[in-house]
């Protein structure tokens, strides 16, 4: 039933921010299935019996790229993907294996949380208390066992502009339709970055109409466009519009063109990228950037360089949307679950709720399925690995001697 599952929920809006829809859904179902149901003001979901063994969680809402207004599904050679649209395995592959398992089971705990996508609000702000003290969460994207992920915050900054109408003819230099991708886990894989491509083709001294790029804060950016004003002659497009000139249009290109996008370091024990940066968003003198790093201590660090760097340039800027980095630990339950699985012990460079969920359970550990490309239009998920993972998950509940 886990794919029928999915499907049903695919129906359902739960785009980040607009979840109240697949909330009411997963309320009625878990009631229909025996489970006391507690909720809070966040839209998070308990669903409990009277001695759970262990407890399942995932996140319910979903990044929403593309046609996702009406997501059609394919089936293609062992694959799940979605048309012109992300696919929602993240993390909706987990809720269908959670409802699969209220199916057959009694004695587990189940936890919906709420806005995971836009700065795991849900799990920030949980008010519910879980009976359970162990947690298995199904957010991970390939079969490891995860024992640890990477914290993150976003730099919102504000360049002070003065702007002064005009119109005419300015040249456009577009880029879109980039393959864009997770801001984590697609960090390393050196897609391109919109913003950045059309930044390659800007002068300093050149003045702008507008500069605009990206699409989501935890997504590599897709698209980005410039519209410049030049005396001389320039090999790009024309189009006559109206608009404002950006006065010091020098300062934000050469501020633009300083930022890095890509990895800042690289944990060798784990093999894994343990610092980034992502150029996620512009808006003419409005810019966002998305850090993460695999330790608080990192997170201080990346928070201080920006810090200094920006101390340089007249601009205002805020740091929000901050969630620990979660340490790994090799608790008994990852070793348990690794005699099961046979698979790694890894740490994973996005951000996973057990970071901010610890202080409810003594021992956490990370499964999924093989998810590629999430946060992007090519997201899809292998359908046999959805299976072996479901199939572990059981083994595992043996040991526990859950029925």
């Amino acid at each position: 039933m886990i794919l029928e599952y999915f499907k049903q929920i695919t129906k359902i809006p739960r785009c980040s921010g607009d979840t109240e829809k697949m909330k009411e859904f997963l309320i009625s179902f878990a009631k229909n299935k025996g489970y006391k149901v507690k909720t809070d003001m966040y839209g998070n979901i308990l669903a409990t019996s009277s001695n759970p063994k262990i407890c399942f969680q995932s996140h319910y809402d979903m990044v929403c790229i593309g046609e996702y207004q009406n997501i059609e599904i394919i089936e293609e050679n062992g694959y799940l993907k979605a048309k012109n649209s992300t696919l929602g395995a993240d993390n909706g592959i987990g809720i269908a294996i959670m409802m699969d398992l209220m199916d057959k089971y009694k004695n587990l705990e189940f936890l919906f949380t709420n806005d995971e996508e836009i700065g795991l609000i849900g799990a920030m702000n949980l008010e519910i208390k879980p009976k359970a003290k162990k947690l298995i969460n199904l957010d991970s994207e390939d079969e490891n066992i995860y024992i640890g992920c990477a914290g993150g915050f976003d730099v919102e900054i504000t360049i002070p502009t003065k702007r002064k109408p005009y119109f005419g003819e300015v040249y456009q230099i577009k880029v879109d339709n980039l393959p864009g991708g997770h801001s984590g886990v697609d960090i390393d894989k050196n897609y391109p970055n919109a913003i950045k491509e059309v930044l390659k083709q800007l002068k300093d001294n050149w003045t702008l109409l507008s500069i605009k790029g990206g699409e989501r804060r935890n997504s590599i950016p897709r698209n980005a466009e410039a519209l410049v004003i030049s005396e001389s002659k320039l090999n790009f497009p024309k189009i006559v519009t109206k608009g404002k000139i950006i006065q010091n249009s020098s300062t934000i290109i050469k501020l633009l063109k300083t930022f890095h996008h890509g990895i800042l370091g690289y944990d060798k024990e784990f093999n894994v990228v343990n610092q980034s940066m992502n150029l996620a968003i512009v808006n003419d003198n409005k810019i966002i950037l998305s850090f993460r790093a695999n330790s608080n201590e990192d997170m201080k660090i990346l928070k201080n360089e920006i810090k200094n760097l920006l101390s340089f340039i007249e601009c205002n800027y805020i740091i929000v949307d901050e969630y620990p980095a979660w340490k790994p630990v090799k608790s008994e339950l990852a070793k348990q679950y690794q005699k099961i699985s046979n698979k790694n012990l890894k740490v994973i460079h996005a951000g996973l709720e057990p970071a901010i969920l610890g202080d409810f359970f003594e021992e956490m550990i990370s499964v999924g399925p093989n998810i590629y490309e999430p946060h992007s239009i090519r997201e899809r998920v292998e359908i046999k690995s959805i299976y072996k993972i479901y199939k572990e998950i059981e083994e595992f509940l043996k040991t526990l001697n859950v029925s």
